[in-house]
């Protein structure tokens, strides 16, 4: 890797913003990875760890006049800068308009691996800036999971840190790095960004999880930080993963039936398939519960009574009853659901359910509640 000496810009761009980005941003709650699902093909992280020495100077690549000596992690396996920019997944830069450029190179002495990060400011200036990658051929209406390491390094007198965060644009929205790297006023209203932290001297982590609303979405690290160029702010051994939860909807908390037609069921032994259409591909489940059960044989009259758990195979149960078929993550316009270790003889009512994209964000459609009864 070429490394060239850092050569610093002029005076710091303007003064600060008064209104702090922030304040009022949306939050998304943390849902670990499932196994109650069909696994479809994910979207990945390039180069999540900065460790492969493969880094690209900012202004030769994209805008031209920003200064020398930005350098950042390229994307896997870019040696010959040969990724067009439709696929790249390089890590860039951004600040918010009205405060310092900021200077990314890597970092060797704090580390969690190899390499970290490092960005300071150019100038004395606020330092409000990050690095972003966009994600491609991510599935829409699947939750996302993003987490970064970082840490802040306040050396001088004045220094302090705001905040530490990071984001997921749900529609894959990023700064045009050919012509402008900066984002101005705030980030729109499809970034969703997790809890603020404060890490200083030792690395912690930042994580967030936000639904796509697109086949590509955006993640984003943030600081917040007061002190110029003295005042340092490290990224470090960054994670990407299906954060999607195991049912898509509450069962006990769902719209209004729409969007869903042809709905059918048929029955076999312990088995129940049930078939829907949306008009447009989305994620499919179904949920169901025991209505009623045949009566069972009248035990005998012993003098005492043992009463045993009554145990039902599959995803069951949940709040209210409801147990829930596998989602399948593949986008489809036509669904099929199996419902499998099922009481010979019971009624079971049951509802289909898909959610997918509808006016660029992720609606839920479902059907009326069928029901359904096996033969003894």
């Amino acid at each position: 890797m070429k490394r060239h000496s850092l050569i610093l810009a002029g005076p710091t761009i303007l003064a600060v913003l008064g209104v702090l980005l922030v304040s009022g941003i949306s939050r998304a709650e943390t849902v670990p990875p499932s196994a109650d699902v069909i696994a479809a093909e994910s979207a990945s992280l390039h180069n999540p760890g900065f460790d492969n020495h493969d880094w690209y100077e900012f202004h030769l690549r994209y805008q031209r006049s920003y200064p020398s000596g930005a350098w950042l992690p390229d994307d896997d396996n870019n040696l010959n800068n040969n990724i067009p920019d439709s696929v790249r997944q390089d890590w860039r830069l951004w600040f918010l308009d009205g405060t310092d450029i900021v200077e990314p190179d890597p970092e060797g002495t704090y580390v969690l691996n190899v390499e970290a990060v490092q960005m300071r400011t150019y100038g004395e200036g606020k330092f409000l800036a990050g690095i972003y990658q966009p994600i491609y051929n991510t599935t829409p209406c699947l939750v996302y999971g993003f987490q970064i390491y970082a840490q802040s390094r306040p050396e001088g007198s004045g220094d302090s840190l705001v905040a530490l965060q990071v984001g997921i644009d749900r529609v894959g929205w990023h700064p045009n790095s050919y012509t402008d790297p900066a984002v101005h006023t705030s980030f729109p209203t499809t970034t969703i960004w997790g809890p603020a932290q404060q890490y200083q001297w030792s690395y912690g982590p930042l994580t967030v999880t936000a639904e796509a609303w697109n086949t590509k979405i955006t993640v984003f690290t943030y600081a917040d930080a007061n002190g110029g160029r003295s005042h340092r702010i490290l990224w470090d051994s960054a994670s990407f993963w299906d954060a999607t939860p195991p049912m898509i909807h509450d069962p006990n908390n769902l719209p209004t039936p729409s969007g869903i037609s042809g709905l059918t069921v048929i029955t076999a032994g312990t088995t129940a398939t049930v078939t829907w259409t949306t008009a447009s591909t989305a994620l499919g489940q179904v949920y169901y519960r025991l209505v009623s059960a045949p009566p069972g044989p009248t035990p005998p009259d012993y003098p005492y009574k043992v009463y045993l758990p009554v145990v039902m195979r599959g995803y069951w149960p949940y709040a209210g009853g409801w147990g829930y078929t596998p989602l399948n993550k593949t986008p489809t316009t036509s669904h099929q659901a199996v419902l499998t270790g099922l009481v010979p003889g019971g009624t079971y009512e049951f509802i289909a359910v898909s959610r997918g994209l509808s006016g660029w964000q992720c609606v839920t459609w479902r059907s009326e509640v069928g029901q359904f009864t096996l033969a003894p």
